[in-house]
């Protein structure tokens, strides 16, 4: 058994790390069959380019270190704060989540590198530059509250809390 710390919260977990269920393996095989390679190779490029102009957004904030960007094969953006703040990922999740609607993954690594905190943001199929300035408007917001605040707002949640 693995615990996960997503979200601010420890769950307990039988599977692999932020596995779901198959239904999403049927569907991408669906559109397989229906659009064929071409079909899926076109959304998955749209995919991959809409996560590069999150994270290059998102960098431009000069909050943020980009993690694995240049080894990236799937659509996300693995990020981390940069430098020290008096938040952290969690606060961030919290804040996008309760107070703003959006879901943005923040977890600690595996056991040996427990201590090291990463953000996760997933581009999806419909995602518009639109959508993405938005979320990171939304995030930039955020991290503003979070530093005027002045103490953690998941209010001890977190792992590292």
């Amino acid at each position: 058994m693995l615990e996960e710390h997503v979200l601010g919260k420890t769950d307990a977990t039988f599977t692999l790390y932020f596995s779901t269920g198959s239904s999403t393996v049927l569907m991408r095989y669906q559109n397989l069959i229906r659009y064929g390679r071409p079909g899926g190779t076109y959304s998955m490029r749209n995919m991959q380019e809409i996560a590069r102009v999150l994270a290059d957004k998102l960098e431009a904030l000069s909050r943020f270190d980009i993690i694995g960007r240049e080894d990236q094969l799937l659509p996300t953006v693995t990020l981390r704060l940069a430098g020290e703040q008096n938040y952290d990922e969690f606060d961030i999740a919290w804040q996008l989540l309760a107070e703003r609607g959006w879901m943005v993954r923040a977890c600690t690594l595996p056991p040996d590198t427990r201590d090291v905190t990463i953000m996760r943001a997933l581009a999806r199929a419909r995602m518009s530059r639109a959508y993405v300035a938005s979320l990171v408007r939304t995030i930039e917001d955020a991290c503003a509250t979070l530093a005027r605040m002045g103490e953690p707002a998941t209010m001890g949640v977190g792992p590292g809390h």
